[in-house]
């Protein structure tokens, strides 16, 4: 299909001087002909690539939020399912400004019955660290390929910036389908 188009484009007579660069009044033949059907086709093969991209873009099955709160801190944490895996973003404000890395996790455990208020989510799926700006703010995003959401109740939990590779936790929220089928 996309080769049918790029044939029927090519096999246009142009005749717009401007399109080739050359002077206005003037006429194109020859190499200028050749060179705007050369872009034409050039361009209409990106805008095929990119529309081809768009249309392989897997749409998530699921819908998953958590506000984050805890210690003054506020914040929202999203996660995709999609077909190839787990996409999670984490977005948290009222951090130490410039004080360093935050690791976070989803929690969850065998039960299925993992919430934030008894913390009792002993299994994790870990995710990239938050890092606090200039402004206190962080935003951390990861993708896990191949990963699924835990059956039963998760949350997702941020822990202290501390020697330790993880502190206690210092914010927290529990997930929630937001939308199935989008």
């Amino acid at each position: 299909m996309a080769f049918a188009a790029v044939r029927r484009i090519s096999s246009i007579p142009l005749s717009l001087a401007q399109a080739s660069g050359a002077p206005r009044g003037s006429v194109v033949g020859g190499e200028g002909r050749s060179r705007v059907k050369r872009v034409a086709v050039l361009g209409l093969m990106a805008v095929l690539v990119v529309w081809g991209a768009l249309g392989q873009m897997a749409r998530p099955t699921e819908v998953y939020r958590a506000a984050l709160s805890g210690q003054g801190l506020r914040g929202t944490a999203v996660v995709l399912v999609l077909p190839a895996g787990l996409e999670v973003f984490v977005y948290l404000e009222g951090l130490k400004p410039g004080s360093g890395a935050y690791a976070n996790h989803i929690h969850f455990n065998r039960a299925g019955n993992a919430n934030c208020r008894e913390q009792n989510g002993d299994q994790i799926l870990g995710l990239t660290s938050l890092v606090a700006d200039a402004n206190g703010r962080a935003v951390a995003f990861t993708r896990l390929p191949g990963a699924r959401l835990p059956e039963g109740s998760t949350y997702v939990n941020v822990h202290a910036h501390t020697p330790a590779p993880v502190g206690g936790s210092i914010a927290c929220g529990d997930l929630s389908k937001v939308k199935e089928r989008y």
